[in-house]
């Protein structure tokens, strides 16, 4: 008997009893379906921070002025004017493995344009902040150091908060105002879209330091800097460099708190891509329950399948059919239930993808590999499920089959 009347054979036993077939795939469906649907939206997720951690950049860092903690309150440290610019400048000068630092000063603000107003968030920063972003314009430039030491009332936007602004007009070279000073737009940010926390890091307004300083933020004072280092410098080096030259600075002794905090960015984006991992994994264990789950179905319609033709199997043998031929038969039945769910299944989870993709809005992501390990895995499921009662179907005893009425 060749293997092709084997799977003839299967399918036509299969066939006699449609709405048994019918369950016995859908719970194989179900379960292709779930973990493909999980994986996809899994793969999005990953592929979005790896897509974030490459735009945002993962070799700056970032320091925060927090105060003195004396028995669990904060004493705020006195910040003369432009510490942190002065803080900047001194890191990119003394510290060797530093390439560019900024001082950063954000907040928000009503911004206004010739055709509506919007609620933003504007900041000041230094030329070399696009640097250190490895942000660039994709219409017009970013400001210049010149611009910075003119006060030069110019402005570098977002795409998010053009659209607001501007709607689908191109915004270089048009004027935003806030706090009833002009400034002139003279580039249109790179988008780098939202990031896993739900941030648009395109909801922005980038203006020169000294100007925003001057004519945006007032009082408010600038408390954060960013710092990136050279290549082939590790972060813990840089950061070493950043507070011992800080320390100097606000002339702590030994025995004193830091009055800052620095933070790595790399650091954070390995906690980030681990807290997916880790989501993804979760995912596709919840969803592989539920295969299992249809592969033990799969043993059970085909052990009631055996009792319920356990006269056939007998004349079967009783013709000349030997035990491998009975084990083959139904193991092939076993497997022909899954590979056809595993097909279904990739199907249904492919479509599942797109919905969550199309009214969730989440990124997923479903790729032929996904397909052949979906018919692979179901396959496994048919052999690993189905062998049991196909090993017990070969194993009856023809005289004793044929008497079972």
């Amino acid at each position: 008997m060749g293997p092709l009347t084997v799977i003839w054979e299967s399918l036509h036993s299969l066939g006699k009893n449609k709405v048994r077939t019918g369950l016995s795939v859908l719970g194989i469906v179900i379960g292709v379906a779930a973990v493909i649907a999980m994986v996809a939206v899994a793969t999005g997720a990953q592929r979005k921070v790896e897509r974030e951690i490459a735009a945002m950049g993962d070799d700056w860092l970032v320091v925060m002025y927090w105060g003195m903690q004396r028995a669990g309150v904060r004493r705020q440290a006195a910040l003369p004017p432009n510490l942190t610019r002065d803080d900047a400048d001194a890191i990119a000068r003394e510290c060797p493995g530093v390439r560019a630092a900024s001082p950063t000063n954000r907040i928000g603000a009503q911004v206004v344009s010739g055709y509506g107003n919007y609620q933003t968030a504007v900041m000041g920063a230094y030329p070399n902040f696009f640097d250190i972003r490895r942000w660039q314009c994709s219409i017009g430039r970013v400001f210049t150091m010149d611009d910075m030491e003119m006060y030069n009332k110019v402005c570098c936007i977002g795409e998010t908060a053009a659209k607001e602004l501007f709607g689908p007009l191109n915004p270089v070279g048009q004027t935003v105002r806030v706090n009833r000073t002009a400034f002139e737009v003279i580039g249109l940010l790179e988008p780098k879209g939202t990031g896993t926390d739900g941030r648009d890091y395109d909801d922005i307004i980038v203006f020169p330091f000294t100007s925003f300083q001057r004519m945006i933020a007032g009082t408010e004072p600038s408390a954060t800097l960013l710092a990136a280092g050279k290549p082939g410098v590790s972060l813990s080096t840089v950061k070493e460099q950043i507070r011992t030259v800080l320390r100097q600075r606000h002339r702590l002794a030994d025995h004193e708190d830091d009055t800052f905090r620095i933070f790595d960015r790399s650091l954070m984006a390995q906690a980030n891509a681990e807290a997916t991992r880790t989501f993804n994994l979760l995912l596709t264990s919840i969803a592989s329950i539920s295969l299992i789950v249809g592969g033990v179905g799969i043993m059970n319609i085909m052990l009631v399948s055996v009792t319920e033709r356990t006269r056939e199997i007998g004349l079967r043998m009783a013709i000349g059919a030997d035990a491998l031929h009975i084990l083959g038969q139904f193991l092939c039945e076993a497997v022909v239930l899954c590979t056809i769910g595993g097909l279904l299944g990739f199907a249904a989870g492919w479509g599942a993808s797109n919905m969550v993709a199309r009214h969730m809005e989440w990124e997923t992501e479903v790729s032929y590999w996904m397909a052949a390990v979906a018919i692979a895995f179901s396959t496994a499921i048919g052999v690993f499920f189905g062998f049991y009662p196909a090993w017990r179907a070969s194993r009856l005893n023809p005289i004793d089959a044929l008497r079972t009425e």
